[in-house]
């Protein structure tokens, strides 16, 4: 290799390496999503409980991960341990809901009521087909849109 070829491979291989540490450096530091401002996919809370129902590891790779703005009528309204609001949403089968844990309280709800929650979907959690318990699916990070 001549002195120019050597100094060219030098000055690229120092740059993939700056570009390497710069693009880590801010994936590290670029904090948690802003829940408020992003945007989510519309549905239903019957339809998302189905999607998982009919295929899973389609629903997963669709909705699992991704910021959700779900449209449903609230079933029940509870505290978990940790002192969060808890709100489940109808989805048309009996014992099956869509479980979401809010973000902040929001005062005011009563089951019936008709709202859309924005949340980050996990998925489908297990249920216990011997018991006759069928699964949630769970949202995290909820709050109230309307």
């Amino acid at each position: 290799m001549n002195d120019k070829t050597k100094r060219s491979v030098w000055l690229i291989l120092v740059f993939l390496i700056i570009a390497t540490v710069s693009v880590g450096y801010y994936l590290f530091n670029k904090g948690p999503v802003d829940m408020k401002q992003s945007r989510g996919i519309n549905i239903n809370a019957m339809a998302l409980y189905n999607a998982f129902i009919s295929d899973s590891a389609a629903a997963q790779k669709q909705y699992s991960d991704k910021i959700l703005l779900v449209h449903g009528n609230i079933h029940a309204l509870a505290v978990n341990t940790e002192k969060s609001q808890i709100i489940t949403l109808q989805t048309g089968t009996d014992g099956a809901y869509i479980n979401c844990s809010m973000e902040e309280d929001s005062p005011g709800l009563t089951p019936g009521v008709s709202l859309t929650l924005k949340g980050i979907c996990s998925g489908l959690g297990e249920g216990e087909p011997l018991l006759g318990i069928k699964g949630d699916v769970y949202l995290s990070r909820c709050f109230v849109i309307k």
